[in-house]
C-alpha cells in the first residue's frame, strides 16, 4: 500500500515539475487519466480502471482559468483569476455611464424700454427762453448778437449757440443761417460783414454736433432791419445772426 502511495505522489510531482500548474490542454488530457489510474489504484482491484476512467472524464473538458466555464465553452480561456465571467466566460466589466451634463447658454434679451417725450417739441434743460414753439412746432430762436463792425459774437452768447445747437439735433430740424448788420458803412462792407457773422455762427452750430446739410449760411447786410438804425439800441439789434427753422 504505501509503495502504491509512493507511486502516486510520484507522478503527482512529476507532473508539477514537468508542466506547471496550467499545463497546455493536450498534455494535461494525458497526465489526469494516468494520475486518475494511480489513485484508483490505491484502492485496489477495479479501483484503478476507475479512476483512469474518472480522470479521463474529468480532463476531457477541462477549466484552464478556473471562472467555472468548460474550455469547450469559454470564448474567453484566458480570464483573470477571480474574474467575475458570464455564461460565455468572458468577464463582465461594469459599465461606467457618465452623465452628460448639457449646459444650454441662456440668451438674455435686455428689456428696452421706450419712454414717450411729455410734448411734441423737444426743448433741453434751461433752454426755453431761447427757443420759441408755436403749436407744437419750434418756429425759430433768440438772436445771436454781435458788436459793432464784428463778425464774432460775444462769449455771453454762447449759450444761445448751445441750445440752439442741441434743440436742432434733438428735435431733427432744417435750419438756415442768416447775418445781418445795421447801416453804418456801404452796402457792399455790410453784406460781406453779415456773411461772416453767418459762417461763424454756422461753424460753431457745426462743431456742436449740426450736420452740414441742415444748416445754410446766407448774408443780408442792411436789406433786413428788426429794429430803427436811428437808435444805437436799434442798431444793436440789427446787427445779429438769425437761425431759421424751415421745416
Amino acid at each position: 500500500m504505501k509503495n502504491k502511495i509512493a507511486v502516486v505522489l510520484a507522478l503527482v510531482g512529476a507532473a508539477s515539475l514537468s508542466g506547471c500548474s496550467t499545463p497546455p490542454e493536450g498534455d494535461i488530457r494525458v497526465l489526469c487519466p494516468i494520475i486518475g489510474g494511480a489513485f484508483g489504484s490505491v484502492a485496489g482491484g477495479g479501483g484503478m480502471v476507475a479512476g483512469v476512467i474518472g480522470g479521463a472524464l474529468v480532463c476531457s473538458n477541462p477549466d484552464l482559468d478556473g471562472d467555472g466555464v468548460a474550455n469547450s465553452v469559454d470564448e474567453c480561456p484566458d480570464t483573470p483569476a477571480g474574474a467575475i465571467v458570464d455564461e460565455r466566460g468572458c468577464e463582465i466589466v461594469e459599465e461606467v455611464v457618465v452623465e452628460e451634463v448639457v449646459v444650454v447658454e441662456e440668451e438674455i434679451v435686455e428689456e428696452v424700454v421706450v419712454v414717450a417725450a411729455a410734448a411734441a417739441v423737444l426743448i433741453p434743460e434751461s433752454c426755453e427762453q431761447y427757443v420759441m414753439v408755436e403749436d407744437d412746432k419750434v418756429v425759430g430762436f433768440e438772436h445771436i448778437l454781435f458788436g459793432f463792425n464784428k463778425d464774432e459774437y460775444d462769449a455771453d452768447e454762447q449759450a444761445k449757440v448751445d441750445c440752439i445747437a442741441k434743440t436742432v439735433i434733438a428735435n431733427d430740424l432744417k435750419i438756415d443761417v442768416a447775418g445781418h448788420t445795421d447801416n453804418i458803412g456801404s452796402d457792399e462792407y455790410n453784406y460781406e460783414l453779415s456773411k461772416r457773422r453767418a459762417h461763424n455762427v454756422g461753424v460753431a452750430l457745426l462743431a456742436a454736433g449740426v450736420t452740414r446739410d441742415a444748416a445754410v449760411e446766407e448774408g443780408k447786410g442792411i436789406a433786413a432791419p428788426i429794429a430803427s438804425n436811428a437808435t444805437e439800441e436799434g442798431r444793436a439789434h440789427n446787427r445779429r445772426v438769425e437761425v431759421r427753422v424751415y421745416n
